[in-house]
């Protein structure tokens, strides 16, 4: 009896087992984690390297998504490269990125392998500006710019003009 119960309680401690997932910052060395339309979240420990993870979010309307093997959580020996560019280290496999999401919303995020699954993730997209509202007109042009880009352009014409004078006229002499 007392082996079943040991059995049984290390099951259900395996299948409550969780792992840390944060959103992923300037603090992180990226430049952001949070866009308009995605963001960045880190990856799975790498003592989960070779398992398929599902990511599961929803909205602040409590509209729900669960994408299905997204991913497979690579080995800590691939994390980074061994080039160099210039004084910084090439790195990969910083985060996985979700897309398609709307700007200026809650969400909360979760990711499940089979023996594991993450903290909640709470993160907010950006807000994004209206882009009618946005003002692509040119602005107003002064008295004086006028006056001088009409000078200028006379000035130039008849440039070109006394140089053809000059040419016309110094062909006529040989």
């Amino acid at each position: 009896m007392l082996t079943t119960l040991l059995f049984v309680g290390a099951l259900f401690t395996l299948t409550n087992a969780e792992f840390t997932v944060r959103v992923l910052k300037e603090e992180d060395g990226v430049v952001t984690g949070i866009f308009t339309d995605s963001l960045l979240l880190s990856l799975p420990p790498c003592s989960l390297e070779g398992q398929n993870v599902s990511l599961a979010y929803n909205d602040s309307n409590n509209k729900s998504w669960i994408l299905e093997n997204i991913f497979i959580v690579p080995s800590c020996g691939n994390m980074t490269d061994t080039g160099r560019e210039g004084h910084s280290l090439v790195t990969s496999n910083i985060g996985y990125k979700v897309s398609d999401l709307a700007s200026g919303t809650n969400y909360s995020f979760q990711y499940h392998t089979k023996s594991e699954k993450s903290n909640v993730v709470t993160a907010s997209t950006r807000s994004a500006q209206d882009y009618s509202g946005i003002d692509t007109g040119l602005p107003a042009r002064s008295g004086s710019m006028i006056v001088i880009t009409v000078i200028l352009s006379v000035a130039m014409a008849l440039l070109v003009v006394a140089l053809i004078i000059t040419i016309v006229l110094s062909n006529d002499e040989d």
